[in-house]
């Protein structure tokens, strides 16, 4: 039965717009025209923008757990509550008890929805057993589709010591959420080969540096999720082998730089042209490292020997303290909102809840 409601229609979507995620799952089940409006595309993206859907700081802490005399990974993940993008609110997790680097999953932590991707179709040499790897999650916008790339470096280490070896090729794969599916992508023979590290999406673009193995080459590479193109360009010219990490400054790229004790912050306006906005001196008295930026002009910095994370302004040299966790391995912060963004299986989709799970996240 179709409820029946005396308020005006537009007046209903407003007030469901202004709503947090946890009762509109449940307000689906009033009646069936408000299931197919809070499930709707439209809907789902105008409440993902809607002002009251603010941004907050989610922490993952990587930790190790003692379980029967083994020590265990797991993932806490703490959400800051207010001001302190995954992928509409999406994130791209990679399961830690299958092994390393084979098995991928979408994760929504406002509705709970969890669903593992099929097995990727890497294909190499059998004796290609070495090797590094990168993947990230985005969105392609025309096609309302969500797309994994995945990003395999192998090389071979026979006859030398650990970490010797020498490259031998990248292999692609990119998954479509609406096709469910998996297929090869051919890695350009001309860009820079070498490990793929510190990614960040932006405007339906994944972008990563390539680090040579001797170091003395770096880009910054991309891909283009709607056309499938790959793309490199040249970083901000930095001296010397700092520290450095790709991330967002607002609606821009930018790259946070660690001259010990400073940090740096350099910002890209058009391809391949770099500028400094500033550098910062926090009043830190322990070893540290910048981890990402906030509000454009605030620096997440991490504590190295504690892995704890702070909060320094820049503006009034505060430094807040965001929590810790002992044992840790490695923290990642998101700046995060919640979705009721669908997970789509083909042209399905998955409502099962899948509340606890122990995961490893990666960040985009």
């Amino acid at each position: 039965m179709d409820c029946y409601c005396p308020l005006p229609e537009d007046l209903v979507v407003d007030i469901l717009l202004k709503l947090p995620v946890e009762p509109l799952l449940r307000f689906k089940c009033v009646c069936k025209h408000w299931y197919a409006l809070i499930k709707s595309e439209s809907f789902i993206e105008k409440h993902f923008h809607h002002k009251n859907n603010r941004a907050r700081l989610l922490i993952c802490n990587l930790k190790l757990e003692k379980e029967e005399h083994t020590l265990v990974k797991s993932v806490v993940v703490s959400l800051l509550p207010e001001k302190i993008v995954p992928v509409n609110g999406l994130f791209l997790v990679q399961e830690i008890f299958c092994g390393y680097g084979d098995c991928l999953n979408l994760w929504n932590p406002a509705t709970r929805e969890f669903r593992p991707l099929p097995p990727a179709p890497f294909v190499t040499e059998h004796f290609l057993c070495n090797y590094d790897h990168e993947f990230g999650l985005g969105f392609d916008q025309l096609t309302q589709d969500y797309i994994v790339i995945w990003i395999r470096v192998f090389f071979d280490n026979r006859g030398q010591g650990q970490g010797q070896g020498s490259y031998l090729h990248n292999s692609v794969c990119v998954y479509s959420s609406c096709d469910n599916s998996w297929k090869n992508l051919q890695f350009p023979s001309s860009f820079t080969l070498g490990l793929p590290y510190s990614v960040t999406y932006l405007n339906g673009i994944y972008y990563w540096i390539c680090r040579s193995r001797n170091n003395n080459i770096c880009k910054i590479q991309s891909f283009a999720m709607g056309s499938e193109q790959f793309g490199e360009m040249q970083g901000p010219d930095i001296p010397g082998e700092h520290w450095r990490r790709l991330t967002l400054r607002g609606d821009s790229l930018a790259m946070l730089v660690s001259d010990k004790p400073m940090a740096s912050i350099y910002e890209m306006k058009q391809e391949g042209s770099w500028s400094k906005v500033f550098t910062v001196q926090p009043r830190i008295d322990v070893a540290h490292l910048p981890n990402d930026i906030w509000e454009n002009d605030k620096i997440v910095f991490e504590l190295t020997e504690t892995s704890q994370l702070v909060l320094y302004d820049p503006t009034t040299s505060q430094v807040t303290d965001l929590g810790n966790q002992l044992r840790l391995i490695a923290s990642y912060v998101f700046n995060y909102k919640e979705s009721l963004a669908l997970i789509k299986r083909g042209n399905k989709t998955q409502d099962q809840d899948n509340a606890e799970l122990k995961i490893a996240c990666k960040s985009y």
